[in-house]
Parts: C-alpha cells; sequence; structure tokens
C-alpha cells in the first residue's frame, strides 16, 4: 500500500503473532507527558515545562480483509492487553511497544470496501524502539477485501430497503460503550416508528460467513420521521445498550467474539 506518496507497511504483532494490515493512513507517534510552571509576575522568568515521560498517541486505519477482520476484533475484545505495533515508514522503521486501544470506528458505504480505524494509548510500560536486525521487512499480501452491502442489513430479522452509510463507535474507559449511526432514505418500510430495535445484523461476507449482530438499540433521542411524498436522506443514532457480537460461520470454524 502507498501512504502519503511512500511505499510502506504497518504489522501488529500480538501473542507472537505477525498481523499484516492494509492501510490507507495513520498517526501513530510518540508524545511526552509533561506539567508546566507558570513564569513568576514581575520577573523574567519565562513558562517552564517539565516533562515527565513519554506516550503513545494517534490512530491508524485500515480495510478489512480475510486475513485480519478476526484479529482486529480480537483487539477489540482484548483492549486493556496490549501489543507491539511495527511501522515501516521506508524513512524510518520504528516498533511502539505495548500500544493499547482507546476506542475505535467501524463504517462502510454502500459497495465500498469496510474501515476500521483503531485510536491507540499507551500503558505504563509504552515505549518506542528502534527494529532488530533479524527482523526483515514486514509485507502484506493482498487477499479478498470485505464489502459493505447496504441491501443486506437486517432489523429485527427484517431486511431494510437501503442502509448507505453506517458508522459503528466504540470507546474504552472504566466500562465500554457503544453507539451506530445509520444512514438511509426514509420511508414507510424503513424504521422509524419503533422506539427500540432488538437487533440489527451487519453482513460483512456471505462467503465467509462473517457478520456482525448489534443488540439493544435505543435512539439517541427522537427517532426521524417526515412527512413527505418524495425520498429524503436521513440519519439516525442509536445506543447499543446490549453486546456487540462478531460471528464467522463456515464449513471450517465458528467463532463468536462478544465485546
Amino acid at each position: 500500500m502507498k501512504i502519503q506518496g511512500r511505499d510502506c507497511t504497518l504489522t501488529v504483532l500480538k501473542d507472537n503473532e505477525f498481523i499484516p494490515l492494509p492501510y490507507s493512513e495513520e498517526t501513530v507517534r510518540l508524545t511526552s507527558k509533561d506539567y508546566k510552571l507558570p513564569s513568576c509576575i514581575g520577573r523574567r522568568n519565562r513558562e517552564i515545562c517539565i516533562e515527565t515521560g513519554k506516550m503513545i498517541q494517534g490512530c491508524f486505519v485500515t480495510r478489512l480483509e480475510y486475513l485480519c477482520a478476526k484479529a482486529l476484533f480480537l483487539l477489540l475484545f482484548y483492549n486493556e492487553q496490549t501489543f507491539d505495533l511495527y511501522a515501516d515508514r521506508i524513512f524510518e522503521k520504528i516498533i511502539y511497544k505495548n500500544a493499547v486501544i482507546k476506542s475505535f470506528e467501524l463504517r462502510g458505504d454502500n459497495n465500498e470496501a469496510f474501515k476500521m480505524r483503531l485510536d491507540l494509548g499507551s500503558s505504563e510500560d509504552s515505549y518506542t524502539d528502534s527494529w532488530p536486525v533479524n527482523i526483515p521487512s514486514l509485507s502484506w499480501t493482498r487477499c479478498r477485501t470485505y464489502y459493505f452491502d447496504g441491501h443486506k442489513v437486517t432489523a429485527d430479522l427484517k431486511v431494510l430497503p437501503l442502509v448507505y452509510r453506517f458508522e459503528l463507535t466504540g470507546e474504552f474507559k472504566e466500562t465500554s460503550s457503544y453507539k451506530i449511526k445509520l444512514y438511509f432514505p426514509l420511508s414507510d418500510e424503513q424504521y422509524p416508528l419503533k422506539n427500540k430495535i432488538e437487533k440489527v445484523t451487519l453482513v460483512m461476507d456471505i462467503k465467509d460467513g462473517v457478520s456482525v449482530d448489534l443488540y439493544d438499540l435505543e435512539p439517541d433521542g427522537e427517532m426521524v420521521d417526515i412527512n413527505c411524498a418524495d425520498t429524503v436522506l436521513c440519519n439516525q443514532s442509536f445506543n447499543i445498550t446490549g453486546p456487540v457480537v462478531f460471528n464467522v460461520r463456515n464449513e471450517k470454524e465458528y467463532l463468536q467474539i462478544v465485546l
């Protein structure tokens, strides 16, 4: 992949397994933790910044493919555990050690590839390092990409006419919280007359049997409604009060990852 005009790679190392990622951009960096001593009134002392340590910040974006989708959802499941990120930016090769996930966004536009953004943070043991001599350049192998089909979204087992975009977000603090925003043309066949949706299913890939189930969706504010004869494009946000479940169901594997 080419990032900002350069051939770069980004690879996750978790449990001694290297997971190359097809990604579009990244802003991962090491920044300073510090506090400031204010200048004294009436004197020439300038404000002083005292550095107390370093922390990992930033995010990366990757589209979802067969080889990386399950691994990324497992990172979300083990969000309190650390992992390493190998960044090859051509002009430098750097390892971000012991990073953690603070939040994520899974999004899809109709007929476009699923994309996931992971926002990174630091643990007490985070630092950066250069690549060991015995670690070669890590390449990413192209495989089948998952594309979002807005005609295959179901709400309470009913297929919705069209969801042309969605944004599923999650934040990991003392308690995890999840939200989804659905974009759709408003019609009588679509919600939004119900005050709650018990289950929404996002199909990621039929061949591999990969999907995401969202349970107990409550509207964030009033449900969208309009009295108009023409088609109106709108969006609706929901708080997900139940689990978020990543499924893999095929002849070789049956897996559920519950967030």
